[in-house]
This record gives C-alpha cells, structure tokens and sequence, in this order.
C-alpha cells in the first residue's frame, strides 16, 4: 500500500493543516507535471503520468478528515479498518432527532403539495418556516460536532508525534481505538449533513414561496 503521507512529504498525523498540504501538492505536482517531460522518451512520459497521477491521489486522499483517517488507519493496522458502517453510539440520538425532522419535512411538503389553493398553501407557511428553522439549527449542530472531532483528530496527532521513526510497537501505543471511533463518528456525522442539505433544498418549498396572483 503507498504512503500517501510520505509520498507527499508529511509525517503521518491524523490532522493536516490545509494549508500547508495545498501548498506541498501544488509543488510536487508542478514538479512532476505531465508536461515537463515532453521531450523525454516514451519510458519517462509514461513514469512522469504515473507520478502525477500518484500525487494527485495522495492529494484528493489527505485532504479529506474522512479519508484521511481511513488511510492512516489502513497504515498502522495493516488492514481496512472493521464495521464502519456502524452507527456510533453517540450518535444514536442524532440520527434519530434528523430522522424524525426529515420525516416532519416530507409530510409538510406532501400536504403543502395536495392544496391547490394559493390561500392555502399561504396559510401553511408559518408552519413551513418552522421546519426551516428546525433543519437550520440542526445543520448549525452538526458542523459545532465536525469542528469538535477536528479538534480531537489535531490533539490525538501528538501520539503519532511521539513515534515518529518508531516501527517496532506501533500498534499498541498509538490510540487507534479512538482513531477508528473518530473516524465513525466523522463519515455518520458527514452522511447526515447530506440528508438535511437535500431537505433544506426544498427549504423554499417549505414555506417561502408566496403565493401567485
């Protein structure tokens, strides 16, 4: 398996400052560039592509939370990391409040559907703009939960910091048990900021449209 951290020149670390991996990546892939190597022989064009190509998915890999726990978790463990479709624990109670609201959008939008009337679907509108805030406050709550687990990726680097050129016992003194948790935590978390940002697509359906005439 590549080390994309190390492909790139960073240590491996849980949290990346953004900056200063879009700042290696637009180095490494003018470095590398297709286009350098016009002049070469078919052999070199050809490991000029496969190079670019590499920092690019190193790139696209790391500058993701997601994915970027994910790849470290695949290089310390040796394996994909187990059962992450599993909803974590304390995000139960998440899942259940957005579900709930979602639910609460759709019936809204299929009774809001139903009316023909203008004055009656204006007449819903209150009820409408109530949802909106409900779907507005719950994705403000999900990013606070984003920016939490960012902070906790950025303090767990310190672990990684204390064994960096260390190969022997690895696995047992890193925190890769909260790694993992985090990482559940992050993709659930992610998922359910889709589904309200398809319900709040139709915010506008849910209560802001006037009625015509």
């Amino acid at each position: 398996m590549t080390d994309y951290f190390a492909l790139l020149n960073f240590p491996r670390r849980p949290w990346l400052d953004a900056e200063a991996l879009k700042q290696r990546y637009h180095e490494l892939s003018t470095e590398v560039h297709p286009d350098r190597a016009h002049d070469a022989t078919d052999e070199a064009k050809a490991e000029s592509q496969r190079r670019f190509a590499e920092v690019n998915a190193a790139h696209e890999c790391l500058r993701e939370a997601k994915s970027r726990v994910r790849h470290l978790l695949e290089l310390e463990l040796g394996r994909a990391p187990g059962n992450v479709k599993s909803i974590p624990g304390e995000m139960t109670e998440w899942f259940m409040e957005i579900g709930a609201v979602c639910r609460e959008v759709d019936a809204f939008l299929a009774k809001k559907e139903a009316q023909d009337s203008p004055l009656l679907q204006a007449a819903l509108m209150g009820e409408g703009m109530a949802l909106n805030d409900k779907v507005t406050e719950l994705h403000g709550r999900l990013q606070s939960e984003l920016a939490k687990v960012d902070a906790e990726l950025q303090s767990l680097g310190q672990a990684w910091e204390a064994l960096d050129g260390q190969a022997e016992g690895r696995g047992e003194a890193l925190p890769l048990a909260r790694l993992e948790s985090l990482g559940q935590r992050l993709g659930f978390a992610l998922e359910l900021l889709v589904v309200l940002a398809i319900h709040s697509h139709h915010r506008g359906a849910a209560g802001a449209e006037q009625p015509a005439g």
